[in-house]
């Protein structure tokens, strides 16, 4: 009984480091990522987010991203102005009017879905610095 307790809590313990690996980019209405979840996105295979209208502010974890001006529609793909990428630096809550300056970010691109076509990425298609 001891040893199937021990199996059952590191197979919960191990299965819950690797869900918090996954892409995460969580969008609220406050600029600071407070208060309730607007729209909630966390999976392995996170690829294009649109931010809805109403968002302000994303908290981004668990992979790097590419930021863009524009959406094609919510739910959509990425388009519009390339705004740079995360990097080393980059807070975890993005705020999405005041980031770049003088722009919008209004949708993110995961760079590590679709990689391996010669070293590029599926974002690198609209992505130029």
């Amino acid at each position: 009984m001891q040893f199937s307790t021990f199996i059952g809590l590191a197979l919960g313990t191990s299965a819950s480091l690797v869900a918090a690996d996954f892409p995460k980019a969580n969008e609220y209405t406050t600029h600071d990522c407070s208060g309730d979840l607007n729209y909630g996105h966390h999976t392995f295979d996170l690829h294009e987010i649109t931010m809805d209208d109403t968002t302000h502010s994303v908290y981004q974890a668990g992979t790097s991203w590419y930021f863009f001006s524009g959406k094609s529609e919510n739910g959509g793909y990425c388009e519009g102005k390339f705004l740079g990428k995360t990097k080393s630096d980059t807070p975890a809550c993005l705020d999405l009017d005041n980031t770049v300056a003088g722009e919008r970010i209004r949708c993110m691109c995961n760079p590590l879905i679709g990689l391996g076509n010669g070293g590029m990425n599926s974002c690198d298609d609209f992505a130029t610095e």
